[in-house]
């Protein structure tokens, strides 16, 4: 995905994730893992795809779920996949 490229080398802060919402292939990104004033975890939807996201120190950014866009239970896998990973970290 290219825009886990594009993300900082390490967790967002709020207003980078303003400017990711400001994307325009960005339909919504959400955080769903802020500690510190910082977000670890979030959910972005690209065009028909939703995206959990996950942020370690030594892997960086990853794709932890994916998912069609569309249905709130998608949404709500994701967050769980999110919660999960988050708990293994």
């Amino acid at each position: 995905m290219r825009y886990i490229k594009s993300l900082p080398g390490r967790p967002l802060r709020a207003a980078e994730l303003d400017a990711l919402r400001e994307a325009e292939a960005i339909v919504e990104a959400a955080p769903l893992g802020v500690a510190d004033d910082v977000i670890r975890a979030l959910a972005v939807q690209v065009d028909g795809t939703l995206f959990g996201l996950g942020y370690e120190a030594a892997a960086g950014w990853t794709v932890v779920d994916r998912r069609d866009a569309g249905d709130p239970e998608d949404l709500a896998a994701v967050r769980d996949a999110l919660k999960a990973w988050a708990g293994e970290q």
